[in-house]
């Protein structure tokens, strides 16, 4: 799997912060670590959004299976109410 365009400002992001590190390490340290917090809050968010995301085409995918099924249901009522008016004209 290749890095995406979030795997690439990471890198670039953990680069900055090595070069600043030699400059003001404690900084740089502090930094780091509210940048991984972010990175970590930012993480759950997306895996989160993306289960919404795949319960939410679930959902939808239910919905159309309920709506086609109604459709057939109907469908054979038609059929049988069709069936029952035949039959009750020949009984005549």
């Amino acid at each position: 799997m290749t890095a995406g365009p979030r795997d690439e400002r990471r890198a670039q992001a953990d680069v900055l912060l090595a070069r600043y590190g030699r400059h003001a390490p404690a900084e740089a340290e502090r930094l780091r670590t509210l940048i991984e917090a972010e990175r970590t809050a930012a993480d759950r968010y997306r895996r989160q959004a993306s289960g919404q995301q795949a319960a939410a085409r679930r959902a939808q995918q239910r919905v159309a299976a309920a709506e086609q099924a109604i459709v057939e249901a109907e469908q054979r009522a038609k059929a049988a109410e069709r069936v029952l008016a035949e039959h009750a004209r020949a009984q005549q």
